[in-house]
């Protein structure tokens, strides 16, 4: 819809506010079962309809996004009455859980402020793409020195522990998944398993940190991209070594869901026997093409099709989280019968308006049916 479609329905938004037959009529016609109407009526009676809350009941829920835009009221860290209004009605009107991908503290606080309901996905490289903690890892990569090694080894812990600390305190309880260090550079398993060692004995102290000062981590640790259940035991078992030799007794207090983070192309059958193995499985969809077009809409997820019916069948009450799908790909998500998912920041308040309007449909239309 383009922006002069949009500027008319500023203008009916004028027209509903000051109209106070639009909240009496009785005879609405085509509209007597609108879900949009009947909400638009309840707000007027509750204070008065906005041009924003008009603009983005009546646009067809894969129109929210533009709306937003707009309308000037894309969520962006200040607090607009018309928006933190659709967004309540929204949170407490839909099932779909909404979670948002940010990394660093700061930004976990305002997402969680705004209405996400955890953190969907961190990788575990995230940490390590700027200031000093890559300086370190980075140092620690190049070093040839066994002696060095080992004291770049023992800071970039302590580095990591004070940023875990600092995510699990901004997530105040709320769900963390985070993902296994992943490096190219790091072309050896060996190698790959000592950054992984330091990663988790990193997240564990931060864990046991926190947990002294009563703060509540709810973890969510995922195996990147195992090929096979047998590699999923694999790292499960390396992941509760690190866990004993780390906590050791105080291991039995730490709370950890295990989950694999699957991308395309993995065979279903295997994507099911690692369904049987895991509490979470998180479907990545970073970097699979582009939903943006309507041509398009639901590819990202329609890859995943065939592994998600095949670990439902497997394993219907799994949690199943898609990472990286935006509001185009939403109806394809609700056909899929995935209950959660994982964007940007700047999606959430349109994927979470999105979300109410299609689910608020699907029940309007079954009970018309």
């Amino acid at each position: 819809m383009t922006e002069r479609h949009w500027g008319a329905g500023s203008e009916l938004g004028e027209r509903l506010w000051e109209d106070k037959k639009f909240i009496e009529a009785e005879d609405i016609t085509a509209n007597d079962f609108s879900p949009e109407t009947d909400l638009l009526k309840h707000f007027a009676m509750a204070g008065g309809v906005t041009h924003e809350e008009v603009l983005l009941l009546l646009a067809s829920p894969d129109d929210i996004e533009e709306a937003l835009r707009v309308s000037g009221i894309r969520h962006n860290g200040t607090d607009r009455p018309s928006l933190t209004r659709l967004l309540g009605w929204s949170d407490r009107n839909r099932r779909l859980k909404v979670m948002s991908r940010s990394a660093d503290p700061e930004s976990i606080i305002r997402d969680l402020e705004q209405g996400a309901q955890g953190i969907g996905l961190i990788r575990g490289e995230d940490a390590l793409q700027h200031g000093l903690l890559q300086e370190v890892y980075s140092a620690w990569l190049n070093s040839r020195s066994a002696e060095k090694s080992a004291l770049l080894r023992r800071r970039l812990i302590m580095l990591w522990v004070t940023y875990w600390v600092s995510v699990f305190q901004a997530a105040a309880g709320a769900r963390c998944a985070i993902s296994l260090l992943q490096d190219a550079r790091l072309t050896n398993t060996m190698d790959l398993r000592e950054a992984q060692d330091a990663q988790l004995e990193s997240l564990f102290r931060a864990m046991e940190q926190c947990g002294a000062e009563g703060i509540d981590c709810h973890l969510e640790l995922l195996a990147v991209r195992p090929a096979h259940a047998d590699e999923f035991i694999s790292i499960h078992n390396f992941i509760e070594e690190v866990a004993e030799q780390t906590l050791m007794d105080q291991k039995r207090f730490v709370r950890i869901r295990y989950g694999a983070l699957l991308g395309e192309g993995m065979s279903p059958s295997a994507a099911a026997e690692i369904a049987r193995l895991a509490d979470v499985l998180v479907f990545d969809c970073e970097g699979i093409g582009n939903s943006a077009s309507s041509d398009e809409a639901g590819q990202k997820v329609s890859a995943f099709s065939e592994m998600i019916s095949r670990i439902r069948r497997t394993k219907p009450q799994l949690t199943l989280r898609i990472n990286g799908v935006g509001t185009a790909d939403l109806r394809m998500v609700y056909r899929q019968g995935i209950h959660e998912v994982c964007c940007h920041p700047s999606e959430l308040a349109a994927i979470r308006i999105t979300g109410a309007r299609l689910e608020m449909r699907r029940r309007c239309s079954m009970i018309l049916d």
